[in-house]
């Protein structure tokens, strides 16, 4: 049998109940002792009791659809774009709001401070009673997710690393790390020993909390963007976004529970006790988390303690619990729950193996139950694997779509190169399931998936080569205009100069463009260098007409320049016997070139009117000005 799929047969699983499910459509969930806050894209928060479920109270509406909410002893918060919210506990009346500088992305209250991250890679401190305001811009691309103790915050973008950040109580945030070991981006979190970030091909990354090194990589069973993260200093509980969660022991690094929610995208996740909180496409889900029937703390500061198989004397007890597990597996199996049933499958197994000893009176029971748990447990691994494959079937067909009528993703080229890595991963694993399960007629609709998938991949990948090479040429053509622009005012070179570099710059762009698909990431590179150096080649034009006209605009009107050209006629020669008695030589040779400059500018405007007896009048005293020095 290959057990490859879950982990190994000894991780101990953590099951859960479902208690209540709130049909809201929430972004953003916090709660207290009493009560649930619930943060809704219809721009109100709600208010459910911790005791019924049932809602409380619908407090006012909010200006824009909230971004997070949280809750102190006394108040209520919902961070929205521009403003922060805030109410009244029990009398739910609204106190007021503070606006903010920046347009918020994502918030977090920890302690007596707010830290939002905004736009432009901002993050905003707020102290909440006096509301006295610091911001920080500390990456270059808007802050996605933010996570903070009493000593450190953490901040991460779509684009770049994850960096950590010693808290300064009178100035900026001093960095600590850099958490670029797995990649950019992430979703974080953290406890008093390590950092996690969680990353779009659904890896978390742990980092210690010493030397800020990569501690280890944990690889969930099932591969899909993580989109919310919870810890404690005991557990670490994964919302991926194809709607699982996973339950993590951070002691061992072990994947110790999955649960699968029939849902198209888990928001955002938080724990209380046994309980946790999922905000979901379909409504706030509320579960119980057990181990071996019984409620688990994950907010547990305690050591890790899990209830070992207990060892049976009774090979009718040892039976009757095999088979209660098996029915339990047969049963999620039936529910589409294949990757429960397998855990359901090994307890069973896990359970006669522990107690060979008991059952060593009845030997044909026992080798028959063995039969039967392993064909089903066969069964189980094939059908999850399926599942598994054929989700990454539609994850790869809409990044495809993405890439062929978009002509963009959102995923950045690392993202991509590990998403390939992992569906190679999962083609190679499932090859192997099917040649060990190769009895089960299962295991000819497994390799078929996996041949299709394994063709639509080297169809995408081979998509996606082409849109980076096209995009690599634009952000090339980009980068080789601004070096030589760059180097051209470097060198202060004229701007008849720049202007006929940005006119040929501006050709090969729009060339460029021309060829380019209508949409897509290549447009926008070249739109917007082109926007660019259309705007300083509009300025550089504009100064040299200024320039050039400036002259023009002196006499305005044929008559004026009449009068003016006639006047200088008149004092001209005068000035020109006057030189005769300047004896100092500068002096002589200054003013005689003033007078010759006034007559250019007086003949430039004869000839712009026409002005033909002021041309040759003003040629003849220009031809004495001149004659006097060759004499």
């Amino acid at each position: 049998m290959d057990h490859s799929l879950t982990g190994g047969a000894d991780a101990v699983i953590v099951s859960h109940e479902s208690v209540s499910l709130l049909e809201v459509d929430a972004i953003d969930i916090d709660y207290d002792d009493k009560y649930l806050y619930a943060a809704c894209s219809d721009q109100h928060i709600r208010v459910f009791s911790k005791s019924s479920w049932q809602l409380v109270v619908e407090l006012s509406v909010t200006d824009s659809i909230p971004l997070a909410i949280d809750v102190d002893e006394e108040q209520v918060y919902a961070t929205c774009e521009k403003r922060v919210y805030v109410w009244k506990k029990e009398s739910w009346g609204m106190i007021g709001w503070f606006d903010l500088s920046y347009q918020a992305v994502t918030s977090l209250l920890q302690g007596d401070f707010f830290f939002i991250g905004a736009k432009e890679g901002r993050l905003v401190s707020i102290q909440k009673e006096s509301h006295d305001t610091s911001s920080w811009q500390l990456h270059k691309s808007d802050l996605s997710s933010i996570w903070s103790d009493d000593r450190i915050i953490c901040t991460s973008t779509k684009k770049e690393e994850p960096r950590v950040w010693l808290k300064e109580s009178d100035s900026a945030p001093s960095e600590l790390a850099r958490l670029d070991k797995k990649g950019k981006g992430g979703v974080l979190t953290g406890n008093s020993e390590f950092v996690f970030v969680g990353s779009p091909s659904g890896e978390i990354a742990v980092y210690e909390r010493t030397e800020w090194n990569l501690s280890k990589t944990l690889e969930p069973k099932i591969s899909s963007a993580v989109s919310s993260m919870w810890a404690s200093n005991n557990y670490l509980i994964v919302a991926h976004s194809s709607g699982h969660l996973a339950v993590w022991d951070t002691k061992r690094g072990d994947e110790v529970g999955n649960i699968e929610l029939d849902v198209n995208k888990i928001v955002y996740l938080t724990a209380d006790h046994d309980l946790v909180y999922v905000a979901t496409s379909a409504g706030i889900f509320i579960l119980q988390l057990k181990v071996s029937g019984k409620p688990l703390d994950v907010c547990s500061e305690g050591p890790l303690v899990w209830q070992e198989s207990l060892l049976k004397t009774s090979p009718y007890d040892v039976l009757e619990e095999s088979l209660k597990l098996e029915r339990s597996g047969s049963q999620k199996y039936q529910d589409g729950l294949y990757h429960e049933a397998i855990i359901e499958y090994e307890n069973a197994m896990q359970l006669i193996i522990d107690n060979t000893h008991a059952l060593q009176e009845v030997p044909d029971e026992r080798q028959l139950l063995i039969n039967e748990l392993d064909t089903r447990l066969g069964k189980a691994l094939l059908k999850a694997k399926i599942q598994e494959v054929q989700a990454l079937h539609f994850d790869i067909k809409q990044l495809s779509e993405e890439l062929q009528e978009r002509k963009q993703t959102e995923m950045n080229p690392e993202d991509v190169d590990r998403y390939w890595a992992s569906a190679g991963r999962v083609i190679k694993e499932s090859r192997v399931l099917a040649d060990a399960q190769s009895d089960d007629m299962l295991s000819l609709q497994l390799t078929h998936e996996i041949d299709i998938l394994d063709s639509i991949l080297i169809d995408a990948m081979t998509l996606y080569d082409v849109f980076r090479e096209t995009i690599n040429q634009a952000i090339a053509l980009t980068r080789q205009i601004s070096n030589e622009w760059h180097k051209m005012e470097r060198k202060r070179s004229s701007l008849v100069d720049r202007k006929d570099f940005l006119e040929t710059s501006i050709r090969r762009i729009t060339s460029a463009l021309d060829a380019a698909e209508p949409e897509g990431e290549v447009r926008t590179i070249l739109r917007y260098a082109l926007d660019g150096y259309k705007k300083i080649f509009e300025q550089i034009d504009w100064i040299i007409s200024s320039s050039e006209s400036e002259s023009e605009q002196v006499l305005s009107n044929r008559d004026e320049a009449l009068e003016t050209i006639d006047t200088l006629l008149v004092i001209i020669p005068k000035r020109r016997d006057a030189l005769g008695v300047i004896t100092d030589s500068k002096e002589h040779e200054k003013e005689r070139h003033r007078l010759i400059t006034a007559i250019q500018q007086a003949l430039e405007s004869a000839k712009t009117f026409k002005l033909t007896k002021s041309i040759q009048a003003l040629e003849n005293e220009l031809s004495l000005l001149e004659g006097e020095n060759t004499q």
